[in-house]
């Protein structure tokens, strides 16, 4: 690889990483005919190794939706959460501090409650009520704040309070009455996995911003973590979701399977009463009320089973007190019916997900390889789509008869739109307006292919996948790079991201795949993969590299492979199960050994699960003849017959897919001569995305690629 090379890749890098990013958008102090967009984005600076968070601020009109003014970005000031009360004249903002930064340990959490007009009103120190441990951030899986309706309450999740243990050998405190057992200090409790490292057992708390006293949600609730609070609408409670943690915790992140209930807590009368079947095998979650008070819906689905299954969304007559009942259920095929909608596939609601009139749900979902937003009329449950170009579009927040997204595609960078709900109650398609200038990338095009395969599942025989094509527009491409996606339930939507588009600008056709089992395309086309990894999935992708070769006349001979977690799982297989058709491959923490995974991984049941082994349960040790099969479905099985130069790259910290999974691999690699080369990413966990790392690999991968086309 020339210089050149290098400092084209480089530049290229440099130039795409100034697109900032959505993190977060809402409205706040919003008045009848004006509107008020506070945006938070983060721009990667590859100079300082960090990224940069700063926040806009967009006024628009309130019946036209037209930016009236537009404020210059500002360094966003880092905090946990800041939340705006139902009228919009106050804030909370919960930020952590440490006082000593030598001692990270001593952390301290304080509310601050801010007035409309600029001015914080109040700053309480919870950590000095000794109620709980730290606050949890908005982590995907139990962080929550809400302020109550009358604002003078804050419902939050934090760390159950830990009874610090001392010596068998110190001297007993005078000054406790019960002193805790001693020699339990290092007593292990397990966490709830990757990206929730220390995260033990959530308990809901509220706090009287009055009396600034905490009453902690724990009786009956010992043995379940707690979290995704929300307020009654009567402010005399709380509804909220809790998760069984017996035997043991499994991986949260990416999991949104896990069994759990919902509850409802009276802070009046201090009694809880589930909602949904407490030996029920189900995952509930997302518990959303209308605004005027009188339903509540939440997601649900099976429990167990494959990771990303299709949710169903759940109905509750609050004032009515009736039995929860399905507003849309599980979808088993991806039909032409319901406006192209193929199942919810959503792990979260938006926290405002309603409409002003409490008549529809809005919500994003995966539609095969693109995301869009729907809307379903409660009365009749019919479905409605309210995006129209591919993309990936995500609802953001919902205020009064505006509703505010993000979108992006392949070759747009993201973007703030607003629509009027309005347009919906009459029936009409929304007119949805950017709030930004619209940035293509140049030198892109891309379509969508779809595949059939050559060999049907004999259950779901019907089933068909798809890939995103990218193609440089401007020049001649290099080579051809095959990338399937991780999960294995999940997907690659049509969606901005830097790698992708960096590896087109730089010459490079790329085939994003969603084979059989990806979601968005049914509960049909998920459950036919469960029981035939390493099998069908391969199958699929090989044939879409071999249809996508031919249709548009490529090199045969400049094939690569790039996958990460599940990806890195198929680009392994790939390597070893047709090894003169691939010529490199970068695998990014990719599950190697099924056998070895388990003891180590943070979701041992998906190793079961997935190879779909009969009668699995938390614990239960395999026996010689599951090894024996578990070994003939990994990647290791096809080891020598490997040819191909290899690149792993592993972030240290990954709890999903541990590192000693590369690290097998890598040794297997050198004793049979294959060319091979391992980067180890510190400070990284599953998803290898810190702004070093990132870039780092990136530049890294490339070189690897043009090297071995050569």
């Amino acid at each position: 690889m020339s210089k050149q090379d290098e400092s084209e890749a480089i530049s290229l890098f440099k130039e795409l990483a100034k697109y900032p990013e959505v993190r977060s958008a809402k409205f706040l102090n919003s008045q009848k005919h004006y509107m008020n967009v506070e945006s938070v984005w983060t721009q990667r600076c590859l100079e300082k190794s960090e990224s940069h968070k700063f926040k806009r601020n967009c006024l628009i009109d309130a019946d036209t939706s037209e930016v009236i003014t537009r404020s210059n970005p500002q360094l966003h000031l880092e905090c946990d959460w800041h939340v705006i009360s139902p009228s919009g004249q106050k804030s909370v903002v919960i930020r952590k501090h440490i006082p000593d930064k030598t001692k990270p340990a001593e952390e301290k959490w304080y509310f601050e409650v801010w007035a409309s007009s600029g001015f914080c009103e109040k700053v309480i120190n919870v950590s000095a009520t000794e109620k709980h441990g730290a606050v949890y951030d908005d982590d995907g899986a139990f962080g929550s704040v809400a302020w109550n309706t009358a604002e003078d309450k804050i419902v939050y999740v934090a760390e159950k309070k830990k009874v610090e243990s001392g010596s068998y050998f110190a001297k007993p405190s005078k000054c406790q009455d019960n002193p805790p057992e001693p020699g339990m200090k290092f007593v292990s409790t397990e966490d709830w996995g990757e990206m929730l490292v220390d995260k033990k057992q959530p308990v809901v708390c509220v706090i009287d911003l009055n009396s600034e006293e905490v009453k902690v949600v724990e009786q009956g609730l010992e043995n379940m973590s707690c979290g995704q609070a929300v307020w009654c609408p009567d402010d005399k409670g709380v509804v909220f979701s809790a998760f069984f943690q017996e035997p043991f915790r499994l991986g949260m992140i990416y999991c949104p399977v896990r069994r759990s209930v919902l509850h409802h807590y009276n802070l009046e009368t201090d009694s809880l009463k589930p909602l949904t079947d407490e030996n029920g095998n189900i995952s509930v979650r997302s518990a959303r009320f209308s605004p005027d008070g009188s339903k509540l819906v939440y997601l649900e689905c099976k429990a167990g089973g494959p990771h990303c299954r299709t949710q169903k969304l759940m109905l509750i007559n609050w004032l009515e007190k009736e039995e929860c009942s399905v507003l849309i259920d599980i979808f088993e095929s991806a039909s032409s019916d319901y406006d192209g909608f193929h199942g919810i596939y959503s792990q979260n609601l938006t926290v405002n997900c309603w409409d002003s009139c409490s008549t529809h749900v809005i919500f994003s979902t995966s539609c095969k390889s693109a995301k869009h937003i729907f809307s379903v009329e409660l009365q009749t449950g019919s479905i409605t789509r309210l995006t129209d170009t591919p993309g990936c579009w995500l609802v953001r927040d919902i205020q009064g008869d505006q509703m505010l997204a993000s979108v992006s595609c392949i070759d747009m960078s993201p973007a703030l739109v607003v629509a009027s709900l309005k347009d919906l109650a009459k029936g009409m398609s929304l007119s949805w307006k950017y709030l930004d200038p619209v940035t293509r990338i140049p030198g892109i095009k891309w379509q969508f292919k779809s595949h059939v395969p050559r060999i049907p599942n004999p259950v779901y025989s019907s089933l068909t996948y798809e890939s995103i094509v990218l193609q440089p527009s401007n020049r001649t491409s290099k080579g051809f790079i095959l990338f399937p996606h991780g999960g294995p339930h999940s997907v690659f939507p049509a969606a901005y991201q830097i790698y992708f588009v960096s590896l087109v600008r730089l010459g490079f056709t790329v085939a994003l795949v969603n084979y059989r089992g990806s979601t968005g395309f049914g509960e049909a086309s998920i459950l036919s993969l469960v029981g035939n990894i390493g099998d069908a999935d391969v199958k699929d992708v090989h044939q879409c590299a071999e249809e996508i070769l031919e249709e548009f006349q490529l090199d045969k001979d400049r094939v690569v492979l790039l996958g990460g977690s599940h990806g890195g799982f198929l680009a392994a297989h790939l390597l070893g199960q047709y090894p003169d058709f691939y010529k490199a491959a970068v695998i990014r923490n990719g599950v190697t050994n099924l056998v070895t995974m388990i003891a180590l991984t943070d979701i041992p049941d998906w190793v079961l699960q997935e190879a779909k082994i009969a009668g699995y349960m938390p614990g239960k040790v395999p026996t010689a003849e599951v090894n024996s099969y578990l070994h003939s479905v990994s990647p290791v099985a096809h080891i020598d017959k490997i040819k191909a130069p290899t690149m792993l790259m592993i972030g240290k910290e990954d709890r999903r897919v541990p590192p000693s999974q590369s690290f097998e691999f890598y040794k297997a690699l050198l004793c049979k001569g294959v060319k091979t080369r391992m980067f180890v990413y510190p400070d990284n966990s599953h998803p290898i995305s810190s702004v070093e790392a990132e870039s780092d690999s990136f530049i890294n991968l490339y070189k690897w690629f043009i090297t071995h086309m050569q």
